[in-house]
């Protein structure tokens, strides 16, 4: 999959036929919570900085946003599935799930190294705004043919297992 390293310069080019591991982290000992896991803040907090990894891949840069435009996070579902531990090491890989004028469909699972298994999944609508005017706005054509891009290519990718997943009462 493609790394950080990589992803500014080759979100644009359509290389990216594989989920995109936009952020790793070993877990600090401050994000460790009266359980002796990672707090549930924290697994938001990774999710979202792979999403800010993405959108500085796509052209949505601290330029880009001082100019006035930017994607918002308007739903996160977040699905906790197993329990990192302080001193582990993470990483989260993303798959664009869809996209158009105005929203990004993104799905992040977290991995602790050398482990298959998701310690937790987000699914995430953004929605691009025109943040002088607080409304939505389309995306400009540049920043919207790269996102479509990511998303053409991970369209071919198997469906994550909880997408679209709701909360439902069991009782």
């Amino acid at each position: 999959s493609l790394s950080l390293r990589d992803a500014s310069a080759r979100l644009g080019d359509g290389e990216v036929d594989s989920p995109l591991r936009l952020y790793e982290t070993t877990v600090p000992g401050d994000w460790i919570d009266y359980n002796g896991h990672v707090n549930d803040s924290r697994y938001l907090q990774a999710f979202g900085e792979a999403t800010d990894a993405l959108l500085r891949g796509l052209g949505v840069d601290a330029a880009y946003v001082e100019a006035g435009a930017s994607y918002y996070t308007v739903e996160t579902h977040l699905s906790h599935l197993g329990a990192a531990l302080a001193g582990d090491h993470l990483t989260v890989s993303t798959q664009v799930v869809g996209v158009d004028a105005k929203r990004l469909h993104l799905f992040h699972v977290l991995e602790r190294a050398g482990d298959t298994n998701p310690l937790a999944t987000a699914e995430q609508m953004l929605l691009h705004v025109d943040a002088k005017a607080q409304r939505a706005a389309p995306a400009p054509q540049e920043i919207s043919d790269r996102a479509r891009r990511v998303a053409d290519a991970h369209a071919s990718l198997p469906r994550p297992d909880r997408l679209g997943r709701a909360i439902r009462s069991t009782g």
